[in-house]
């Protein structure tokens, strides 16, 4: 065996708040985890100790190709995620504790870890950190944050880039995680590509200097950088002030409503994986979080429109809540 399969990197890496313990043989790895997430200093933390640990171990071994992967299998505190023969991670979430090994192919391969297992990753030990990820394309501005939830295919990543280009600073296009940061609900977000369907260049020239690839789920889609394809700007987390309902409609236009918050959470609650067993509690305090978004201004938005023409209504009907004009 080489050095490198004994030789152990440690740092410490914040998680939507949360500090996690990453432990890896490969300093490549260690360098993908820095560009990802905010870094904590080990030496001078003086609290409790990690939320969290993750191990990640590089094999000699080469990736090998196989039908059906990625793959997910979960049974009470125990997880697997499989994205080839040869690279997996187990997850024992009532511990805390993650442990992968990969073949050093994949470990070369920088886009992936952004665009698929780290996201997976944290995606799956959410819950045992009290972290609460929803389907939510995510915006902010000034001090407020804008929550724009909806299936997928409903159109929050085009939204979200047309509010972008107004002036507001993305956070997420798919996935949003809410934690609760010294008494606020807080959201953060991955860095990673947003994903526009093939028909999105409609709206969007600047995708033509691009090409349609396969996404984690299946689909042919764009995945570009936000920044240099849109020259917008990035933040990792912003308070909620404000939640959308998107839905899709059958005709042309769009229409704005505002809704009690009690609707909003449900629809949030029921994005949220239902947990049992050891981890019931783990989905509780999640629901908890939830309903700390009370306060918020909450909307329904009915639409089939050009996107620069939502973003401008929204921005228009929401826009003073996000900057606090409507509080006293």
């Amino acid at each position: 065996m080489e050095e490198r399969e004994f030789v152990v990197c440690a740092q410490g890496l914040l998680f939507a708040g949360r500090q996690i313990l990453l432990r890896t043989n490969a300093p490549k790895i260690a360098g993908y985890v820095s560009d990802f997430f905010p870094a904590y200093d080990m030496a001078t933390d003086h609290s409790a100790g990690p939320a969290a640990e993750i191990t990640l171990m590089i094999t000699e071994g080469e990736s090998t190709a196989g039908d059906g992967f990625p793959w997910f299998r979960g049974r009470g505190e125990f997880a697997v995620a499989q994205f080839t023969p040869d690279d997996t991670l187990w997850f024992n979430l009532r511990a805390r504790r993650v442990f992968g090994s990969f073949s050093a192919a994949v470990a070369n391969d920088r886009e992936r870890w952004r665009r698929h297992i780290f996201p997976t990753l944290f995606g799956i030990l959410a819950a045992a950190v009290d972290v609460a990820p929803v389907h939510a394309a995510c915006l902010a501005r000034d001090t407020g944050g804008l929550l724009l939830a909806a299936p997928s295919g409903t159109g929050k990543s085009t939204l979200a880039v047309a509010l972008g280009r107004r002036g507001y600073t993305f956070l997420s296009d798919d996935w949003t995680c809410l934690a609760l940061e010294e008494g606020v609900i807080r959201a953060s977000g991955f860095p990673m590509p947003v994903k526009l369907l093939p028909d999105a260049d409609r709206f969007f020239p600047e995708l033509r200097s691009y090409r349609t690839g396969i996404s984690l789920n299946g689909e042919l889609a764009f995945e570009v950088s936000p920044v240099d394809c849109f020259g917008l700007q990035r933040v990792r987390s912003c308070a909620v002030t404000c939640i959308i309902l998107l839905e899709r409609t059958g005709r042309t236009g769009c229409d704005i409503s505002e809704i009690d918050f009690d609707e909003a959470a449900q629809h949030l609650i029921a994005e949220i994986e239902p947990l049992e067993g050891s981890l019931a509690a783990c989905y509780e305090r999640q629901i908890d979080l939830i309903h700390h978004l009370k306060g918020a201004a909450c909307f329904r938005l009915h639409f089939d429109e050009n996107p620069d023409v939502v973003a401008e209504e929204l921005d228009a009907v929401c826009g003073p809540w996000i900057r606090h004009e409507h509080r006293s």
